[in-house]
């Protein structure tokens, strides 16, 4: 594919936003961030970037406090739930 090289100027939130998805490892670097937000949309960025701080935000607490304890029957409450 060949791609052309241009370069913008954007305001701090959307700089922000590049940044954070760069943090969360949904895109490999600026170019990416932007192209991905052109395909997808600051929406669809900023809710992909809101479900991986609630992620994250779940795994320091676990961190903290050590994981939850689960049920014992855990897999038989997974088999019926998929049926």
């Amino acid at each position: 594919m060949v791609t052309n090289v241009i370069a913008i100027r954007v305001d701090d939130n959307t700089l922000n936003l590049i940044e954070k998805m760069i943090k969360y490892k949904l895109v490999g670097n600026k170019a990416d961030a932007l192209r991905w937000i052109m395909q997808n949309g600051i929406k669809n960025a900023k809710k992909a970037i809101e479900a991986k701080e609630k992620n994250q935000a779940i795994i320091n607490e676990w961190k903290k406090r050590g994981s939850p304890d689960l049920p014992q029957d855990l897999s038989e409450i997974s088999i019926k739930d998929r049926d």
